[in-house]
Parts: C-alpha cells; sequence; structure tokens
C-alpha cells in the first residue's frame, strides 16, 4: 500500500515542512484540496499538516471527521517557536484527549509575516495592532507583535521534521 503527505498551506510554512517530509519518506506528497476522501482506503499511512490560525488548525475539523476510524499523524504549524503554552492551547482549541490518544499529534514551528494576511483575519489584526499601540505599558508579547508589522518571523526549518520522520519510519 501507499503512504502519503496531506496538507493544507496558506502561506507556505506547512507546504514546505510537507514537502520535506514526503522527501524523507519517500512518500506522496498532494494538497488537501486534490484529495477525496474515498481515497483513504488506498493509503496505509498518512500524515496531514496545516497552519494555526486564530488559534485553530486549517481543516482539522474536516480531517478529524474524515479520520475518525484510521489513526493518522497530524502537525500543526504556527507562529511560535515552541512555545509550550500556545501548543497546549492549540491541541485544546483543535482535539479531544480521545482524539490526541488516537492520533499522533506534533507541532511545528512556523513563521509570521503580517504582510501576507488577507480578507477579514487582516481587518481583525489591523484593530488589534491599533488596540496594542494605544496601550502605555505593552507586554513582551505584545511588543513582539507590533515588532511582527515591520520585522517578519520565521521559524520554518527542516531540522524541524525529524521526530516526526522518525516516528513515520516505524510504522
Amino acid at each position: 500500500m501507499k503512504n502519503i503527505v496531506l496538507y493544507k498551506s496558506k502561506y507556505g510554512n506547512t507546504f514546505h515542512y510537507a514537502s520535506w517530509i514526503a522527501e524523507e519518506l519517500n512518500w506522496e506528497l498532494r494538497d488537501l484540496s486534490n484529495f477525496k476522501k474515498s481515497e483513504i482506503k488506498n493509503y496505509q499511512n498518512i500524515i496531514f499538516g496545516s497552519g494555526v490560525y486564530i488559534g485553530k488548525q486549517n481543516k482539522i475539523k474536516k480531517i478529524l471527521s474524515w479520520f475518525k476510524d484510521k489513526s493518522i499523524i497530524i502537525f500543526a504549524s504556527a507562529g511560535n517557536n515552541n512555545v509550550e503554552k500556545d501548543i497546549n492551547d492549540i491541541k485544546i482549541n483543535n482535539f479531544s484527549e480521545a482524539q490526541l490518544n488516537f492520533h499522533k499529534f506534533f507541532y511545528l514551528p512556523g513563521g509570521v509575516d503580517f504582510t501576507k494576511i488577507k480578507g477579514i483575519y487582516k481587518i481583525m489584526l489591523n484593530i488589534f495592532r491599533k488596540m496594542i499601540e494605544k496601550k502605555q505599558n505593552r507586554t513582551a508579547d505584545e511588543q513582539a507583535m507590533l515588532d511582527g508589522f515591520i520585522n517578519p518571523i520565521n521559524y520554518v526549518d527542516k531540522k524541524h521534521i525529524e521526530e516526526i520522520v522518525s516516528y513515520a519510519k516505524k510504522l
């Protein structure tokens, strides 16, 4: 049977990780948009990765629905560099305890480039930005966010896939 890495990437970070993982494992790589639920039966092992936006992992509800009977590897990529509290929040906001026990979850640090954000997210972000700019005593996190509007942050690095690749090779 075949193996596949599925991904959903808005800004490219998740795509980089998915590509590197597929290359290291010699697995097929495909955007989730080009994958049908009926194809699940054709694959022995599946990895799915997507970005996190405002605490929600992109397309995770669809994936959890599709894979409620088949355990898969899931990775999330967001703008923090392995901040444990943020990673735990991603787990709490996106998965039940049973789902985390059934599927294998990994976090891969992504990046933040506010210049790439569009639509409703951009409007919400600009409102949030203006609120922070007006504050007299900003927290370190708030200041880092303001700095991110000028200096994009990117933690994407091939070294971060090692744990997923190691785990998948043992399947």
